[in-house]
C-alpha cells in the first residue's frame, strides 16, 4: 500500500519537553476536552437505548503528519464495564491515535495472537485477520465471535464501532492489540432499570482518564538526564529509552529524543515499556518501508504480511550515515517472539542522523543523533 496508515499500526517530530508534556496533559484534565464527544444517555431507537464508550486515550497532544496526535497512549476502554439491557446498542468510539480493535470471542475461546506465524509453520508473521478486519454482524448474543476490525485514521479506517446484544449475560472483550486493554458488557433482560445513566457513565470515564493522565505524569523518565557508561577504546556508550510505558499508558518517544555524542561513541536503545513493540531504523535519506504488506486472496480477506524489512535487524554495528540500519521490531509482551530488548550501534562518522520508529513515527516518535569530532 502506498498509504503506510493503510496498514496496522502495533500496536505508532519534535523533542517533547517534560514541562510540555506535564502542561498539555493537566490542560486536557481540566478542560474535559477528551470527553467532548460523548453524548449523554438518552438516545433511544425502537425502545432500546444506546449507549458510549471510549475506545483509548491520548495525551500530550502535537501536530503530526496525519493531524493532531498525543505524546502519550492510554491502552483503556472508558469505562472498562458498563450494564445494558437486551436490544441496546453500544457504540464504542475510539478517542487516541493508537489503533485498537474491539473484540469478542465465542464461549472457551482463547485470546489468540495479534501476529502469527503464517500456516503455523512459515517463517513469515502475518497480522491476526480476526484484527485486522470486522467479524460478525451487527448483533451479538454471545455464541459467535464479533469484532471491529482495526479502528484507526479514516478514512482507511472506521473510528467507530455498533453492536446490539440481544441475550443476558456478561461478556468479556479486549483489544486485539494490547493484552492489558479488556472490559466487560453486562446485559440485563429488556426493560429491567439501569444501574447508572450514560452522564454517570461518563463521569466516571472522566476519572479514570484523569488518573491516567496523572500516572503518565509521574512516570514521565528524566530526558535531561542521559545515562552514560565507559565504552571501549575511551569511549563512551549513551543509553536511550526505546518508549516508556506499563502496558496502560505509554510514551511514545525516544528519550532523550536528541542526543549529540562523540564520532566512536556508542548509543545503546533499550526498550521500556512492557508491552509497546518498537523499531530503531537509520533511512539515510532512504524511503520507509511500510510496516505490512497486503497480499490479496483468491478466497477470502487479504493477508497482511509483516514486512520482513521491518521485521528483521538490517545493518552492521557501526553506522556512517549510509544505507538502511534497523533494529528489527524489539517486541514487547504483545508478542511472544524471542529477540533481544534493545539495540546498539556505534557512530564513527561526524554528522546529524534522523531515526524514526516506523511503528509510531506518525505520533512523533523520532530522533535525532549529533555525532561530532572527538577532542584529540
Amino acid at each position: 500500500m502506498s498509504d503506510k496508515r493503510c496498514t496496522f499500526i502495533m500496536p505508532c517530530r519534535r523533542t517533547v519537553e517534560i514541562f510540555t508534556v506535564a502542561c498539555m496533559l493537566m490542560l486536557t484534565i481540566f478542560s474535559g476536552t477528551t470527553l467532548a464527544q460523548v453524548q449523554n444517555y438518552g438516545g433511544v431507537s425502537n425502545g432500546s437505548a444506546v449507549w458510549t464508550v471510549l475506545v483509548g486515550g491520548e495525551a500530550g497532544i502535537s501536530p503530526q503528519e496525519y493531524g493532531p496526535s498525543g505524546a502519550w497512549q492510554f491502552m483503556r476502554f472508558y469505562p472498562e464495564n458498563i450494564t445494558v439491557n437486551v436490544g441496546d446498542k453500544i457504540v464504542w468510539k475510539l478517542k487516541g491515535s493508537e489503533p485498537h480493535t474491539v473484540t469478542f470471542l465465542a464461549p472457551g475461546e482463547m485470546v489468540p495472537g495479534t501476529i502469527i506465524p503464517e500456516n503455523n509453520s512459515s517463517k513469515r508473521l502475518i497480522l491476526n485477520p480476526l484484527f485486522a478486519l470486522p467479524e460478525g454482524g451487527p448483533n451479538y448474543d454471545g455464541t459467535a465471535p464479533a469484532g471491529s476490525g482495526q479502528l484507526d485514521v479514516e478514512p482507511n479506517f472506521p473510528r467507530e464501532y455498533n453492536l446490539t446484544f440481544t441475550k443476558a449475560g456478561t461478556y468479556e472483550y479486549f483489544c486485539g492489540f494490547h493484552s492489558k486493554m479488556k472490559g466487560n458488557v453486562t446485559v440485563q433482560p429488556a426493560g429491567t432499570p439501569y444501574p447508572k445513566t450514560q452522564d454517570q457513565i461518563d463521569s466516571e470515564a472522566a476519572k479514570q482518564l484523569s488518573s491516567d493522565m496523572e500516572e503518565a505524569l509521574n512516570a514521565v523518565p528524566n530526558g535531561e538526564n542521559v545515562s552514560m557508561r565507559p565504552g571501549p577504546n575511551g569511549a563512551t556508550i549513551h543509553d536511550i529509552n526505546l518508549g516508556y510505558g506499563n502496558g496502560i499508558v505509554s510514551w511514545m518517544r525516544f528519550v532523550p529524543t536528541n542526543l549529540t555524542i562523540y564520532a566512536g561513541d556508542t548509543v545503546e536503545w533499550t526498550r521500556n515499556d512492557v508491552e509497546m513493540p518498537h523499531t530503531v531504523t537509520f533511512l539515510s535519506g532512504g524511503d520507509e518501508p511500510d510496516l505490512f504488506l497486503m497480499e490479496p486472496q483468491q478466497k477470502g480477506p487479504p493477508k497482511f504480511v509483516l514486512n520482513p524489512i521491518v521485521q528483521a535487524h538490517a545493518g552492521g554495528k557501526v553506522y556512517s550515515g549510509k544505507g538502511y540500519f534497523n533494529s528489527g521490531v524489539v517486541w514487547g509482551e504483545m508478542v511472544p517472539l524471542p529477540g533481544p530488548s534493545s539495540y546498539a550501534l556505534t557512530f564513527d562518522t561526524p554528522g546529524i542522523y534522523d531515526y524514526l520508529c516506523v511503528l509510531h513515527d506518525y505520533m512523533g516518535m523520532k530522533g535525532q543523533i549529533k555525532v561530532i569530532p572527538k577532542n584529540k
